[in-house]
């Protein structure tokens, strides 16, 4: 899904922004972020632990 933002905001250059700051300027929501990046940790945590399973058919 496309969201279009206010883009009629400028950024404040007086003052020190955090990291933040910077994030909700760009409209960018952190929370789905991270939960998308937990789950693509887990994603792989899950195939490498297939693939380094011993085969127990192997003599």
């Amino acid at each position: 899904m496309i969201r279009y933002y206010n883009t009629t905001q400028k950024a404040d250059l007086r003052r020190k922004n955090s990291i933040t700051d910077n994030i909700k300027f760009c409209g960018i929501d952190i929370k789905a972020c991270m939960v998308i990046f937990a789950v693509a940790i887990i994603l792989l945590l899950s195939i490498i632990s297939v693939v380094m399973a011993p085969n127990p058919y192997l003599i």
